[in-house]
């Protein structure tokens, strides 16, 4: 009798723990990125300046033939060139990897952690809505900072989470700090945004269906 009360209560704990959902931050759902060199660590903030000085300047004059530059503008790329030859910067060869590394990042940004898929997760983050309905949203992306996707660039794919709310959310200001709970999917889709200014495509990696929204207050 006593070992069955036993093996009743294990089991009752396993259940119990199995039933909590998986504590996760944003970095959780950065998949596994093949190791590369990228030499722009390497520079200093001056170098990467005047290599993006340097960079825009000789675009503009590649893309924009018949687009008079100042004297100004010119004599500004010109120093720049000066001070990284003199640095012994290969301007060329840090061109060229540039467009080695854009398409590196661009694959890492795919990259999706499948060991969380289908995983109950809880994780914290900031509410962007996509539609309202008389001040509530059921529909929006779950956002790592305040202002990504519309006053700040678009964060990578694997950072953003499409959620649908188990039930119909206040929205009480523009990325609300929120808490969401449920199940994560590996969905790769794309949503239309709309901004005051138009609207935006946005490529998302994860979805949460049903998810429990709570308010979120950091503890620290």
């Amino acid at each position: 009798m006593k070992k069955l009360l036993l093996i009743t209560l294990l089991l009752s704990l396993t259940s119990m723990v199995q039933a909590q959902p998986m504590k996760i931050g944003w970095q959780d759902l950065e998949g596994k990125v093949e190791p590369y060199q990228d030499p722009f660590a390497e520079l200093t903030d001056d170098q990467l300046y005047n290599l993006s000085v340097y960079g825009r300047i000789s675009e503009m004059q590649r893309l924009y033939p018949d687009y008079e530059l100042t004297e100004e503008m010119l004599q500004e790329a010109e120093n720049a060139k000066a001070q990284l030859i003199a640095e012994n910067v290969d301007i060329d060869y840090m061109f060229e990897q540039r467009e080695i590394i854009i398409k590196k990042r661009e694959k890492a940004a795919l990259i999706t952690n499948d060991l969380l898929a289908d995983r109950e997760i809880e994780m914290a983050g900031y509410m962007l809505a996509l539609e309202f309905d008389e001040g509530t949203v059921s529909e929006f992306l779950l956002v790592p900072t305040i202002g990504a996707c519309s006053h700040k660039p678009v964060p990578p794919a694997n950072q953003l989470i499409f959620v649908k709310a188990k039930t119909p959310v206040a929205a009480g200001s523009p990325y609300m700090p929120i808490k969401i709970t449920g199940t994560l999917r590996i969905t790769p889709e794309v949503k239309d945004l709309y901004l005051v200014d138009g609207t935006k495509k946005i490529t998302m990696s994860y979805s949460l269906d049903n998810a429990i929204v709570e308010p979120f207050i950091a503890t620290h």
